[in-house]
């Protein structure tokens, strides 16, 4: 990118190596038309041991685990991932086991049956429940609980859960956006529950609700979200593996950017665009952008970013 300031402040300082787009406000980007965008790399990320790991703590994240959103480019591996898998964790460095977003490539059921899920571990009392947005076929399955079991993809209602086929994003590039707002409603089956989830695949709208976590073989329950306890510090995202560096995940991911609040249909579509990723800088409620240009490490505001874990490196297929 070319522009040299944003509302006085030097991007040379926040955005250069490793393609990386962060600010600690929100304000310093929007509403800045940059002059130029140029996309020509991603990350990869080959299985065991292979992520990225940013650290967040200089970015105000202190209403994200109530109201928030992720975009993600995701080109699925061919090959492999034949066990569950995360695209990227969201989590507390020093307390994981508490609240964590992430999202999961879900293996429900042989081969080619793979479910895709927003993983939200969300605090209720002294417990951590996690509430599931799982991506559907349809908008008349939308609320629709997660069932594990899930063999074909039939009708609404059917003996195995119309989830939309995660297999599908093998060897593609597809969007995905994940969206939460613990004080929005959602109803389901004459029920208003309130706190929401949304998950869009490719600019369409695939689930609005939230489930409980279905037992081995069993289907959840729809329910609401309470958000990110008050004492958990989101500081870190790994992106190309769960928190614990287990379920690698190996594929393409690019152009991964953070949101304060829910974003809603419109800008979805516009980030989406048409399936050629763009400048989204200006979006309103852009926090980080995770751009993947670069093959060296960043600083900023003095917290070490963007730390290469095993094999994962960079690749010049983009979506386009």
């Amino acid at each position: 990118m070319s522009v040299s300031k944003i509302n006085g402040i030097s991007l040379s300082s926040i955005n250069r190596r490793d393609g990386v787009r962060i600010n600690s406000d929100a304000a310093n980007v929007n509403g800045v038309t940059v002059s130029s965008f140029s996309n020509t790399k991603s990350l990869i990320t080959q299985g065991a041991n292979d992520y990225i790991d940013f650290d967040l703590s200089s970015l105000d994240l202190s209403s994200f685990g109530q109201q928030g959103s992720v975009s993600t480019w995701l080109k699925v591996g061919s090959t492999g991932n034949s066990a569950t898998t995360f695209f990227w964790s969201i989590y507390d460095d020093s307390a994981n086991a508490q609240d964590r977003i992430e999202l999961q490539f879900f293996n429900t059921s042989g081969s080619n049956v793979y479910a895709l899920n927003g993983m939200f571990r969300n605090k209720e009392g002294s417990s951590y429940p996690t509430r599931v947005c799982n991506a559907k076929t349809g908008s008349s399955h939308h609320g629709k609980p997660w069932n594990r079991i899930a063999s074909d993809y039939g009708d609404f209602g059917s003996a195995s859960d119309s989830v939309y086929n995660a297999h599908n994003m093998r060897d593609t590039w597809m969007h995905v956006v994940w969206t939460w707002h613990n004080s929005a409603t959602y109803t389901y089956d004459g029920s208003t529950y309130t706190g929401r989830q949304r998950i869009y695949v490719n600019g369409v709208l695939r689930n609005e609700g939230s489930s409980s976590f279905a037992s081995h073989n069993g289907t959840g329950t729809a329910v609401g979200l309470a958000g990110v306890d008050s004492a958990t510090t989101l500081d870190r995202i790994r992106i190309g593996a769960r928190f614990n560096a287990n379920n690698d995940y190996e594929g393409l991911t690019d152009e991964v950017a953070m949101f304060n609040g829910e974003i809603n249909q419109s800008t979805v579509t516009s980030i989406y665009n048409s399936g050629v990723p763009g400048n989204i800088s200006s979006t309103s409620g852009l926090i980080a952008w995770f751009r993947f240009e670069d093959n060296t490490n960043e600083s900023v505001s003095g917290s070490n970013l963007g730390s290469l874990q095993g094999n994962a490196t960079y690749s010049s297929t983009v979506p386009s």
